[in-house]
């Protein structure tokens, strides 16, 4: 008897090192002052376009290489303390849970789209600014969308496929049918150079069918640097080019951001620079400018201007 209670110990034990978890919570406080248009300053969050977020993910080991993940993650507004966004999502930025393994990982539910990985790093991050109005849209797709499912392989040399189907749901209902949309997306590394190809194929909740697409590279000179992009949402949103330049010098970041939009003839600019006061926070200036600001709803053409200072803190 003793010796089979014995087994089951050693089997409890074995079991348990076999399918460790972890919870982490994590998150950033970006907090600043800022000018829009010539306004009053205001007190903000996000002003070089990185939202303040709590965040708590873990991961479960299941044992012969296979583990259970998830992510949830909210933003808020550090100079209210509100949610921050319009909805009030409790996790508005991310919610999901899926396996990961040698096969790669799969993930379902709220999350970043493949347009929004494929394009993030060579956009202005002030492009998407009311007062600048560029409105490209992480490749056209937006940078999240609900009921997603998404799978991404493991990296072969060097390159990694991400695909992603959104599920509609019940669409009997036309009251409460819902947009649509599969991505597919290739990036490629090696060495100091990137690749990023994006596309999907959209079908909104009006039945309306777009095709966009983009494709970006990037390459590390060393002392500096260097994004291009080039995107067509296909639609009025429009089409043109994004690029970005960044220099790191010691403890500061130096950057400068530039979009086009050849169809609206909206454009922005920017310039800016990432002071480092540890590996986790930071403070940071910045200018942006769109020149030639897309039309409004009232028809108004207005130049988009921005003045910015502010802190961001990772935890």
């Amino acid at each position: 008897m003793k010796k089979s209670l014995v087994a089951l110990a050693v089997l409890a034990a074995s079991g348990a090192v076999m399918a460790q978890s972890s919870v982490t919570l994590a998150g950033k406080m970006n907090v600043g002052i800022q000018s829009t248009n010539g306004s009053k300053n205001a007190l903000t969050g996000g002003a070089d376009g990185s939202d303040s977020r709590l965040i708590f993910r873990g991961t479960e080991d299941l044992g012969g290489g296979l583990k259970a993940n998830f992510h949830a993650e909210t933003g808020f507004k550090p100079d209210t303390g509100l949610n921050d966004n319009a909805a009030n999502q409790l996790f508005q930025r991310q919610a999901w849970g899926g396996l990961s393994g040698g096969f790669g990982e799969v993930r379902a539910g709220r999350q970043y789209t493949i347009g929004f990985f494929g394009s993030i790093a060579s956009m202005p991050s002030t492009y998407t600014d009311p007062a600048l109005g560029v409105g490209f849209g992480f490749n056209g797709m937006g940078s999240r969308n609900n009921d997603q499912i998404q799978y991404w392989s493991p990296r072969v040399g060097g390159a990694q496929l991400r695909i992603s189907t959104q599920l509609a749901g019940d669409t009997s209902n036309a009251a409460t049918k819902a947009a649509k949309s599969n991505e597919f997306g290739l990036s490629y590394t090696a060495g100091k150079l990137s690749l990023d190809l994006t596309a999907a194929n959209v079908t909104s909740a009006a039945n309306v069918k777009t095709s966009p697409m983009g494709v970006y590279g990037a390459y590390n000179f060393g002392a500096f640097a260097a994004h291009l992009g080039y995107v067509d949402t296909d639609s009025a949103a429009g089409k043109g080019t994004v690029a970005k330049v960044t220099m790191p010098m010691g403890a500061n970041t130096l950057f400068v951001g530039m979009a086009q939009n050849s169809t609206t003839k909206a454009d922005a600019f920017e310039i800016g620079n990432f002071h480092s006061l540890s590996k986790r926070t930071r403070i940071y200036a910045l200018y942006a400018n769109g020149s030639k600001d897309a039309k409004g709803a009232t028809g108004v053409i207005s130049n988009g201007k921005k003045v910015a200072l502010g802190l961001d803190h990772n935890f």
